[in-house]
């Protein structure tokens, strides 16, 4: 192989998505871990996901607002689109967003209007299904759920569960004197073309979109249980990620005004 031919090979793998996006959110104030290994709930078998992030902001004593970035990478050389819209269910969990509140007990802090209420009532269409495309032999275009993708959502869900259930064993074993107010988002990040299709009057509307949000339903310890997961592109992942630390400070703010 030549180096231009190694270097196109690599390209088209997302391997270099990977390390570019690593190196980005070093570049942000992040702390990175890449590759991070656990356990498959279902199999018990070894798997990893991409990235794993949170910032490090100015400290304040005894007070932790943080968020937990959990980040599977695809360079998608086809669509994403994301299509039927989550109607009202009464077994649709109330919570959706993963997120953990220990408040000291000589201090008063309404947590309902944090990070769950900011992202899962944000006014953007959730939807609950999803497809991409894949050629077959005859070059004839198939939509799909492609088993990577599925693949990435399962281990998002399954490590985000995992993160999140284990903080809170581990929480509840220590005493109350720290107050911390923390979010698990798991995202899906993809290099471009992500679409929302919407149908209005038996007419189907596909509409380009810089990032969206996919409500996954899956299963840990054999239980059945659902999620949000983020679908951000490439492009909209800087202003993304400033949003996201915008509220991890409004929430910081309003957690030293609850301090005595």
């Amino acid at each position: 192989m030549t180096e231009q031919e190694i270097l196109e090979a690599i390209t088209k793998s997302g391997y270099l998505f990977e390390s570019e996006i690593v190196k980005f959110l070093s570049g942000q104030n992040f702390f990175v871990e890449s590759n991070v290994v656990f356990k498959d709930p279902i199999t018990l078998k070894s798997r990893e996901i991409d990235i794993v992030a949170e910032t490090y902001n100015e400290y304040r004593e005894g007070i932790s607002s943080k968020i937990r970035y959990f980040f599977e990478l695809k360079n998608n050389s086809f669509p994403l689109v994301l299509l039927t819209e989550l109607q009202f269910n009464p077994n649709t969990p109330e919570q959706l967003i993963k997120e953990i509140v220990t408040v000291p007990t000589n201090m008063q802090y309404d947590p309902s209007d944090g990070y769950w209420e900011s992202l899962q009532y944000d006014g953007l269409p959730l939807f609950t299904q999803y497809c991409s495309f894949t050629k077959k032999n005859n070059n004839q275009i198939m939509a799909s759920h492609p088993d990577e993708l599925y693949s990435s959502l399962n281990k998002l869900c399954w490590y985000c569960e995992d993160e999140f259930l284990k903080h809170i064993d581990i929480f509840s074993n220590m005493n109350n004197k720290y107050f911390r107010h923390w979010l698990y988002l798991p995202i899906l990040l993809i290099n471009d073309d992500l679409y929302q299709l919407t149908v209005e009057n038996n007419n189907s509307n596909l509409k380009k979109v810089l990032f969206s949000k996919l409500l996954v339903n899956f299963y840990y310890d054999d239980s059945p249980t659902s999620t949000i997961v983020y679908i951000v592109t490439k492009s909209h992942l800087k202003d993304f990620l400033q949003e996201m630390n915008m509220l991890e400070l409004q929430i910081a703010n309003k957690m030293s005004d609850s301090n005595p």
